[in-house]
C-alpha cells in the first residue's frame, strides 16, 4: 500500500513541474535564468571599454561616487563624481539627469530583452546599463556638463 501513495505522490510531483506550453512560455525568448542578460562593464576600472555601441551605463553607490560611462557616437568616456564634493547646483544637475535615467530604464526594462541591465554590488552599489538613445544622451549631456564646469586639478 505504501508504494501505492508513493507512486501516486511521484506522479503528483511529475506533473506539477513539468514544463508549461503556453503563450508566454514562447515569447520569453533568450532570456531566463540560466541565459540572463548581463555586462561587464558595471564595476569595471574603464566601463566605457565594456559597453556595446549604443549603450550608456550609471553606477552609484554608498560610496558617494557616482559613474557615468557610454559608447556613443566616435568617443566613448567614462566620468566620476563624488557627489559630495560637487557645487549644490552640478550635484543637482547630476542628480537630476540620474533620476531621469532610472526612470527611463524602469520603463523600458523587460525582462525578454537586454535593453537595461541592472546590477547591485554586495557593498550596495547599483549599476544599469541602457541602450536607448535618448535616456542615454541627457545622461550623457549632464554629466558632460558637470565634468566641464569642475575646476581644473593638478596632480603633480
Amino acid at each position: 500500500m505504501k508504494t501505492v501513495y508513493c507512486l501516486a505522490f511521484a506522479l503528483a510531483i511529475a506533473a506539477c513541474s513539468a514544463p508549461q506550453e503556453d503563450g508566454e512560455t514562447a515569447a520569453a525568448g533568450g532570456y531566463d535564468a540560466e541565459n540572463l542578460a548581463t555586462s561587464q562593464a558595471c564595476f569595471a576600472d574603464t566601463p566605457s571599454a565594456h559597453l556595446e555601441p549604443g549603450q550608456t551605463l550609471i553606477e552609484r553607490g554608498p560610496s558617494g561616487m557616482v559613474l557615468v560611462s557610454h559608447a556613443r557616437g566616435g568617443a566613448p568616456a567614462d566620468y566620476a563624481f563624488n557627489i559630495v564634493s560637487l557645487p549644490e547646483a552640478q550635484r543637482q544637475q547630476i542628480d537630476a539627469a540620474a533620476a531621469d535615467f532610472f526612470r527611463a530604464a524602469g520603463e523600458l526594462y523587460d525582462v525578454n530583452t537586454d535593453a537595461v541591465i541592472y546590477h547591485r554590488s554586495r557593498d550596495g552599489a547599483f549599476c544599469a546599463v541602457v541602450r536607448d538613445d535618448a535616456a542615454g544622451q541627457a545622461l550623457v549631456d549632464a554629466a558632460e556638463a558637470v565634468d566641464a564646469a569642475r575646476p581644473e586639478t593638478t596632480d603633480e
